[in-house]
C-alpha cells in the first residue's frame, strides 16, 4: 500500500510503500522509502514503535502512524 507523509524537515510530500510483515509473531509494517531504505513499525499498547532501526525521526514515525491508522486494524498477515 502506498502512503504519503510530510518530510519532517522540509515538509515535502514523500511517497512510502507500507507492506504488512510478521515481526517475531507480531503484525508489523515494513515502511520502504523511495531509495529502498526501510524500517519495521509495530503497534504495541496503542503506541507505534520502530523495532529494527535506532535512528528514525520520531516525527516521521508519528506521520507514518497517522497514515496507517485507518488501515492497520483491518489488515492481517
Amino acid at each position: 500500500m502506498r502512503i504519503t507523509v510530510k518530510e519532517a524537515v522540509t515538509n515535502a510530500d514523500i511517497e512510502l510503500d507500507a507492506q504488512p510483515e510478521d515481526y517475531n509473531g507480531e503484525q508489523g509494517w515494513r515502511i520502504v522509502f523511495p531509495d529502498k531504505d526501510s524500517f519495521v513499525i509495530v503497534e504495541r499498547n496503542s503506541e507505534w514503535q520502530v523495532v529494527d532501526e535506532e535512528d528514525v525521526n520520531p516525527e516521521l514515525v508519528e506521520a507514518v502512524a497517522q497514515a496507517l491508522k485507518p488501515h492497520a486494524r483491518y489488515n492481517s498477515l
